[in-house]
């Protein structure tokens, strides 16, 4: 056995020891609380006491789901496949499904590239013209995106369909990296992370978010797939993915009659006895929504889908194809977009608990009790949670976001009972005009109003709650208020954002040559990229560059292209960026192709499953030892 994986095996052994801990603490909570209820609020106890138990047993059920996890493998690619690759499109502007294009025709392994305009746009028809793919239109738009590709397996041939949506730019390699895993007759699709290269964008938190490339979908693809994996229970997410047509000729094609055509076909291929596999490695990129009403809008339709699979698969009954380990998958899944009401329970039971003067524990339980009993659970349960994530998750973080879901998630599960048509909305790709965002500012009013409410009490002596209980109901106050009041301050960045792409901090190497000084070649280094213009410095640091037309020759990807920008000074007095003047559109087509390119394989470095851990810091390395013989 090597190193690698003695270590591994050191780690799995320390989790599952983990997980029993916690287990054993979680036994010994539970039968606890029971006899700390409060008497005065039995309802109110009783309730607190059933978000607390649903809230164990789905947290056990993530962490065995992602006990073992499924890596990326390097399987050999049979020459000669039949590869069509499709791109829908509806109402995304041009230019944005341009570069989607570019870079899907220069995808490596051969192919035919396809653009499915459900716009039937004359623009649209041009472009695929200019750049040389097929081009496909429809007169009606039925069934949305799913008739949109059913509509073009009529009239594509491949054996094979890669799926990108309008705003998605492939890495090269991508066909090479996933066409080996259907050498097994048995795989329907082949699943790759889906990342997102717009750092200011809504799902993205954190003052380093360019450089940590954390986002709110870290968690979902770099280690439930990948967990899900290991038991045939991976979904297609419905772009950045490859699927085998034989497979979805027999069921019937993409499935209809839900807003998430993904995951609907995925149940039904699962269904029909079909695989899948999960090919962890970044191998593409897109736009997450801009603001906190696109995220809005993209979560709704997601989790009102899932409800309508829920219902129309009848997801605990029905699928009698599905595996117990499918099955619960995707029940998962659908409970995930229903946490929206427990979650909203949690974060106003201080608010009760302060404004009512009530507490879901009895008025006299002391400290030294409450951490006997509880304060173990509640550090083991972080502790499991952050350490099974393998460095993906950031549990704060992860909780703004629940906050901010929680609207959407209260509002899909009408869609349990409701069979009425629902229109398929098209995720923004680009800023709303006007967004307001009302759910997080109630929660902080809310919260900040019973805190002072009890703070008046204490100084006029008339509060109920006292002690030990005031203590953590006010603790839990003021964590829901600065969750509250982080989900404000990040849909007020976005709002203000004016930008629609985001800048990227890279070091490259340039030569920079004045127009009006040709023999004068200054090497510098590039600090940032963006779509239409680079800042860079000098690579001493200190010399000036000159403040005129220049020639950039940047070096990225292994390649060398040549730039013309006129520079200014920024604001920093070293460094100096302008504006890219274009020639033509080929020249504009590389340099963002080649920019996303290396964007791309800079995200693929963050796909290593075993991030920084708790126990992976813990457990010491294993010496190699060497016996040497004399």
């Amino acid at each position: 056995m090597s190193e690698t994986s003695k270590r591994a095996s050191d780690i799995m052994i320390a989790r599952l020891v983990l997980l029993g801990l916690f287990i054993a603490a979680s036994a010994i909570y539970f039968p606890w609380r029971l006899t700390v209820f409060n008497p005065e609020a039995p309802v109110f106890s009783a309730l607190f006491y059933a978000v607390e138990l649903i809230g164990f047993v789905w947290g056990i059920i993530f962490l065995l789901s992602v006990l073992k996890i499924s890596k990326p493998r390097t399987l050999p690619v049979q020459p000669g496949l039949a590869v069509d690759v499709f791109i829908p499109t509806y109402n995304e502007p041009v230019d944005i499904v341009r570069r989607t294009v570019v870079a899907a025709l220069r995808i490596s392994y051969p192919h035919e590239t396809w653009v499915l305009d459900d716009g039937n746009r004359a623009e649209m028809r041009a472009m695929a013209e200019e750049l040389g793919c097929r081009y496909i239109a429809r007169d009606k738009n039925t069934n949305a995106k799913a008739g949109n590709l059913n509509n073009a397996l009529l009239q594509a041939k491949g054996e094979f369909i890669a799926l990108f949506d309008a705003d998605f730019i492939a890495e090269p390699r991508f066909l090479d990296r996933t066409l080996g895993y259907f050498a097994d007759p048995k795989i329907a699709f082949v699943q790759t992370p889906q990342e997102y290269y717009n750092f200011d964008s809504y799902q993205y938190f954190g003052p380093d978010r360019a450089r940590e490339a954390w986002s709110e979908h870290s968690l979902f693809y770099r280690v439930i797939q990948a967990g899900r994996d290991t038991y045939n229970g991976a979904m297609f997410c419905g772009c950045s993915a490859v699927l085998r047509r034989a497979a979805l000729d027999s069921v019937g094609g993409v499935a209809t009659g839900t807003v998430t055509e993904d995951m609907h076909t995925s149940v039904r291929l699962h269904d029909a006895g079909w695989s899948s596999a999960y090919h962890a490695e970044t191998l593409s990129a897109g736009l997450a929504p801009h603001d906190a009403q696109g995220f809005r809008k993209q979560r709704l339709r997601w989790a009102q889908g899932a409800m309508q699979v829920f219902r129309t698969e009848k997801l605990i009954r029905g699928a009698k194809g599905l595996s117990p380990f499918q099955r619960l998958a995707y029940l998962m899944h659908v409970i995930s977009h229903m946490e929206g009401l427990r979650h909203t329970f949690i974060y106003l039971t201080p608010v009760v608990a302060l404004g009512l003067g009530l507490s879901p524990f009895r008025f006299d339980l002391t400290f030294g009790e409450w951490a006997m009993f509880a304060l173990p659970g509640i550090i083991l349960g972080i502790f499991c949670f952050e350490e099974f994530a393998r460095g993906h998750a950031r549990i704060l973080r992860n909780e703004i976001f629940n906050l901010a879901r929680c609207p959407t998630s209260m509002r899909s599960l009408l869609k349990l009972v409701d069979t009425r048509h629902l229109a398929f909305i098209v995720t923004p790709k680009t800023k709303a005009q006007h967004d307001s965002f009302l759910f997080p500012w109630i929660i902080l009013a809310l919260t900040l109003a019973a805190m002072a409410k009890v703070a008046w009490e204490l100084a006029h002596g008339t509060s109920r709650l006292v002690g030990w209980p005031l203590v953590t109901v006010m603790t839990w106050a003021v964590l829901s208020a600065a969750m509250a009041a982080c989900v404000c301050l990040l849909t007020r960045r976005c709002a203000k954002n004016r930008r629609n792409f985001s800048r990227f901090p890279v070091t490259l190497q340039a030569t920079v040559q004045p127009e009006n000084a040709p023999a004068a070649k200054i090497n510098a280094v590039v600090t940032e990229l963006a779509d239409g213009g680079i800042t860079l410095r000098a690579q001493d640091g200190e010399s000036p560059l000159p403040q005129t037309r220049c020639k950039v020759a940047l070096r990225i990807g292994g390649q060398e292209i040549p730039l013309t920008l006129d520079l200014q000074p920024r604001n920093d007095g070293k460094s100096s960026g302008g504006s890219l003047i274009w020639k033509n559109k080929a020249e504009q087509d590389d340099y963002f192709y080649l920019m996303m390119v290396d964007r791309i394989r800079w995200l693929a470095t963050f796909d290593d499953i075993e991030q920084k851990t708790y126990l992976g810091w813990l457990l010491p390395r294993r010496e190699s030892r060497v016996q040497v013989s004399g």
